[in-house]
């Protein structure tokens, strides 16, 4: 059986901290996203860490979460970032930040048991165990256009819902493609590399080894 989408979240990471005042911030989410949508202006003292998020947005569509040092996309929608990357990117013109980092994570579900996964490992080694869950994650640098990139796999045993109510067994899998952090001060954004970078992780991520 193939994998089951479940997430996407789309991390977008500034080269200083976003110095606007954060009413101004949610009423550029609503231009992009509807004034229908519930934006939550958070309390925080101006001196708290900058990763504290300062805006929340809950909606169908997407949830969004801005810190003073990034935002960050979530959505269930398998198509979001394709349908949606104008008003992204227009979102990180109205709040005046540049961006140095990007990540991209995709979770998707998949029905198998722990026998599936133990075929990752020597058998020989592991041929007398019998574990009730596995997790491993591995990663490798990739560079994706000109961006040196980590590559993340995360695969977990758990379960997931079925279209009865009930639960099955299954692997959890994390994707996380993000460009290295020592390279935040360098590497420029403008609109059709980050387009790219974020379609380029997408089809690296659709890739797993189950």
């Amino acid at each position: 059986m193939g994998k089951q989408f479940i997430r996407i979240q789309i991390a977008l990471f500034f080269k200083s901290d976003f110095q606007g005042m954060p009413e101004n911030a949610s009423l550029a989410i609503k231009k992009e996203f509807g004034n229908d949508i519930n934006t939550q202006i958070l309390g925080i003292p101006a001196n708290a860490p900058s990763e504290i998020p300062r805006v929340v947005v809950n909606s169908n569509i997407v949830n969004i979460n801005l810190s003073k040092n990034r935002i960050d996309f979530f959505s269930t929608k398998e198509s979001f970032a394709s349908e949606h990357f104008e008003k992204i990117f227009n979102i990180i013109t109205n709040l005046s930040v540049e961006i140095g980092r990007v990540g991209v994570v995709l979770t998707y579900f998949k029905e198998a048991d722990t026998e599936e996964m133990k075929k990752i490992f020597d058998q020989q080694k592991i041929s007398s165990l019998n574990p009730k869950d596995i997790t491993f994650r591995f990663n490798e640098e990739i560079k994706i256009g000109e961006l040196r990139s980590n590559n993340s796999q995360m695969y977990v045993s758990g379960f997931g819902g079925d279209n009865m109510g009930g639960e099955k067994r299954g692997i959890i899998i994390t994707r996380d493609i993000n460009t290295l952090q020592e390279d935040m001060n360098n590497n420029k954004f403008d609109k059709e590399i980050l387009n790219k970078f974020i379609i380029s992780a997408i089809s690296k991520a659709e890739t797993i080894i189950f």
